[in-house]
């Protein structure tokens, strides 16, 4: 959950509530709800209501602004599922199902949060590219942009088949090279013609045991 700054005094039930509310939905959307999302989210019939506990909220330090409702501490961190494994070596397949959310600074997403999503690298074949200064070494956090089109040379989340796997992208005319960056010469290209597609582009990784 967002890391709440200087809690003050304790929460009644319907506080408790509201600000888990206020909180999912921040994450949902990539920036703060409104009091009237707020109101239709939780089912009560007049923003007053709400306006009446986040006013409180803010006076226990829980929130830093009550008119946008932001969580105080969260202002610099966005909430970006993680969706999965992914293979750096034999395609392995991706189950798109939440395992996690892993928060980072806003400042290093170039758009809406909604766009971004992580998944967790396997094998080696990836251990020698260069994101951002970093490889994608087993058990590593790998950022991705949602989008189906790459330009040569990007490093892309390839569905092939129901398995994917991240590669460099080099296309040839009728053809697609996904191309391992690897210190190990048993990881070898993969020649697409047809049935794959991309579903991203790498643009950061958080390396294991990183903070």
């Amino acid at each position: 959950m967002c890391k709440i700054a200087r809690m003050k005094n304790s929460l009644t039930s319907k506080q408790k509530l509201l600000l888990a509310t206020i909180i999912d939905l921040t994450s949902k959307k990539g920036s703060p709800p409104t009091l009237e999302e707020v109101r239709a989210t939780i089912g009560y019939s007049h923003t007053s209501s709400v306006q009446r506990h986040t006013d409180a909220l803010k006076n226990k330090g829980y929130l830093s602004d009550t008119r946008n409702l932001e969580v105080a501490g969260s202002e610099s961190k966005v909430k970006i599922p993680l969706v999965g494994n992914v293979a750096c070596g034999v395609p392995l397949l991706a189950v798109e199902n939440i395992e996690a959310y892993l928060f980072v600074d806003r400042g290093i997403l170039s758009g809406s949060p909604e766009n971004f999503f992580f998944l967790r690298a396997i094998g080696d074949s990836m251990n020698a590219t260069n994101i951002n200064n970093m490889t994608i070494d087993d058990g590593d956090y790998v950022l991705v942009r949602k989008q189906n089109t790459a330009d040569n040379g990007s490093r892309v989340v390839a569905l092939i088949g129901e398995e994917a796997t991240i590669k460099k992208y080099v296309p040839h005319g009728d053809y697609v090279r996904l191309e391992p960056e690897s210190t190990n010469d048993a990881n070898k290209p993969i020649i697409m013609f047809e049935d794959f597609s991309v579903q991203g582009i790498v643009v950061n990784v958080l390396k294991k045991g990183g903070d």
